[in-house]
């Protein structure tokens, strides 16, 4: 992606609630003006990431009135389907519960691979114990 702007463009820095606060000609300009890295700086405005140095960047026409913007920072890291789940011994007797495989993975320090592999049986056990998934009502609307 090019980030060359064209002319009678601006970097535009806004607070990250959408205010805006300047203007820049160039990317150099504002990292001079800011501090925050050049790269930072064009990445955010032609949209390869959503801030840069804590601050929104757009590229926009200089004749663009001075308005706030619509922010969406939420990530979307992490916004999958929890799967809760059972740790169990090799006889079958209850160890404990996790609301994920990540938070068993952190808590355990075993892998979540493995420990997603035990749950689907492409292995039979992960750290020396076998897993299930923990039975919910969305898991039971799925079946």
């Amino acid at each position: 992606m090019s980030r060359t702007i064209k002319a009678g463009h601006v970097y535009r820095q806004y607070s990250k609630d959408g205010m805006p606060i300047a203007d820049y000609k160039s990317s150099r300009l504002a990292h001079e003006a800011t501090g925050v890295s050049l790269g930072s700086i064009a990445r955010a405005a032609h949209g390869e990431r959503k801030t840069g140095g804590g601050y929104l960047w757009r590229v926009v026409p200089e004749d663009l009135p001075w308005e706030p913007i619509q922010v969406d920072l939420s990530s979307k890291i992490g916004y999958h389907d929890k799967r809760p789940l059972i740790q169990l011994t090799l006889d079958g007797q209850v160890v404990a519960e996790y609301l994920s495989i990540a938070h068993a993975s952190r808590a355990l320090n075993i892998s979540r691979r493995s420990i997603s592999c035990a749950m689907t049986g492409a292995q039979k056990t992960a750290g020396g114990y076998k897993w299930v998934e923990k039975e919910t009502p969305e898991t039971k609307e799925k079946e």
